[in-house]
């Protein structure tokens, strides 16, 4: 009867054998709070004032979402991540994503350039929009549209 339970297909072990244990969900849990923390900060305390120190926003919100990808990385594994993140389909977001944060720690924390750092905070919270829609379901596709439509708009505007 064992060995009949064992071949069923859906068994409990294979159900069971993707849920993460126990010390995972912990950091998961740990690194998104920290994440969601810096992000929160970021966004109440250093964005009123992004005028004067973009830095300061930049570098908070940048560390929230690298606290946010590492959770991640903590509930699925290394390895999962980043085969996931480096997959055809999604290849493109994440390169664009992790772009921006480099790039906006760059120009924060070497350039110290305050256009730069402002145009890099967009960009990021632009990339971070278009990752997380990235997820839905045909959110990529209503994305692209609407980019695009977006981008003729304002070329038969101006060109």
């Amino acid at each position: 009867v064992s060995k009949g339970v064992r071949d069923i297909p859906g068994n409990f072990q294979s159900a069971t054998s993707s849920v993460p244990s126990g010390k995972a969900l912990l950091y998961f849990g740990l690194f998104l709070a920290s994440g969601v923390f810096f992000v929160f900060i970021a966004f109440t305390m250093f964005l009123p004032v992004m005028v004067i120190m973009p830095q300061k926003f930049a570098i908070c919100f940048t560390l929230g979402c690298g606290f946010i990808i590492g959770s991640f990385f903590a509930l699925r594994g290394p390895k999962n991540q980043l085969a996931h993140m480096s997959s055809k389909e999604r290849l493109p977001f994440t390169l664009g994503f992790i772009g921006s944060m480099v790039g906006t720690i760059y120009v924060s924390m070497v350039l110290h350039s305050y256009i730069l750092s402002v145009l890099f905070s967009v960009l990021q919270v632009l990339a971070l929009a278009y990752y997380a829609i990235s997820y839905f379901p045909g959110g990529s596709a209503g994305l692209k549209f609407l980019t695009s439509a977006l981008t003729s708009s304002i070329t038969s505007c101006f060109g």
